[in-house]
């Protein structure tokens, strides 16, 4: 069988396993409070707040494991949530893709069935286009720039966004710079990526970026990509390092090449009906909770983002430093299609942090 048609085969079948119910890594064991629960089978059983007297329990998923920051701040969160109103909102935490891929969970918030979600910011841009600035490959010079950005009116207005698809946005955890790993050695060069075969993130312009690159982009959620770097259905991937970490990206890629090609943002979100219909005491909570816990772990992320390095490289990864000035001219182009779409403003704003 010629290989393209057997790479289509392997893809297809890859799509009807996540149509079935998702991926989970057999290799994690699932000690959640949401384990032995019928609820967390599906997330539309439940449709409504639950109250128990004055308590009212609201659901909050995410799709990385409980070894992550996506699940250490889900947890801060709920700590901090309860504490604020005396114990009158607790928050059950669903992770690893329980309820659901990013993709999933986004739904779920937006029809109501689903409180609360930690969720991969390039999965918002597919239901709030303009969010996708954020996916603009080196719109951050570093990290002083992320922090620039963070807790301005501009990141104000960019949350905003959302409320017109009924999702809140309570704020973004800073997670790092995104770089790729492979299994075919380490990229060097332009050259180097001509071919690649690279999952992305589901977002039309981290698809662009690749493509300008010479690479040949497959967009997935990581369940299905983490299968096709097993099978050798694909060449890499690209993530953050504490996600290579956390996903064990060491057994299926054997080098990390520091592209940096887009920062990695999680939002911290809800449904905007669902969270209007709450007390206001409630709603105060949750706003002051987010901003306090994401304020803390952003700047835990900063400091151990060299530190996953070190790791990876304790478990066998090569990582490789880069010239990212042969990379950056490539992509230009992606930044006039997107302003053709979505206007200048906000993202004059943004680059404009560092001037």
């Amino acid at each position: 069988m010629p290989q393209r048609i057997l790479l289509a085969a392997i893809f297809s079948l890859f799509l009807f396993l996540s149509a079935c119910g998702g991926y989970s890594n057999p290799n994690i064991e699932t000690t959640s409070e949401a384990a032995g629960n019928p609820v967390a089978a599906n997330v539309s059983q439940d449709p409504q707040i639950r109250e128990d007297g004055d308590v009212i329990t609201l659901r909050l998923g995410h799709q990385t494991p409980e070894s992550t920051n996506y699940h250490t701040a889900s947890l801060r969160f709920k700590e901090l949530v309860a504490e604020k109103t005396d114990g009158k909102v607790q928050i059950e935490i669903y992770p690893f893709r329980q309820l659901g891929t990013d993709r999933e969970l986004l739904e779920a918030m937006q029809f109501g069935t689903l409180d609360l979600g930690m969720i991969t910011g390039p999965a918002v841009s597919g239901f709030a286009p303009e969010t996708s600035v954020l996916d603009l490959p080196y719109l951050f010079d570093g990290w002083d720039h992320v922090n620039e950005f963070i807790g301005t009116e501009t990141e104000d207005k960019y949350r905003a966004i959302t409320e017109e698809v009924n999702l809140k946005t309570f704020g973004l955890m800073a997670r790092g710079f995104r770089h790729v790993s492979t299994s075919t050695g380490p990229i060097e060069s332009l050259d180097d990526f001509n071919g690649l075969t690279v999952r992305v993130s589901e977002s039309p312009i981290y698809i662009e970026a690749y493509e300008a690159l010479g690479a040949s982009p497959q967009s997935m959620n990581f369940g299905d990509a983490y299968t096709a770097l097993e099978q050798g259905a694909i060449d890499g991937q690209e993530n953050t390092m504490d996600i290579n970490d956390d996903e064990n990206i060491n057994d299926v890629n054997s080098h990390v090449s520091k592209t940096g090609i887009n920062f990695a943002f999680a939002f911290l979100m809800g449904s905007k009906d669902r969270f209007e219909s709450l007390p206001e005491d409630a709603q105060v909570a949750i706003l002051e909770a987010s901003e306090e816990v994401l304020t803390e772990i952003n700047k835990e992320n900063e400091e151990n983002e060299a530190e996953y390095e070190n790791v990876l490289e304790e478990k066998g990864m090569e990582i490789n430093e880069l010239d990212l000035d042969l990379f950056k001219e490539k992509v230009e182009g992606i930044y006039q299609n997107w302003t053709d779409q979505h206007g200048t403003d906000l993202l004059s704003e943004i680059l404009g942090m560092t001037e």
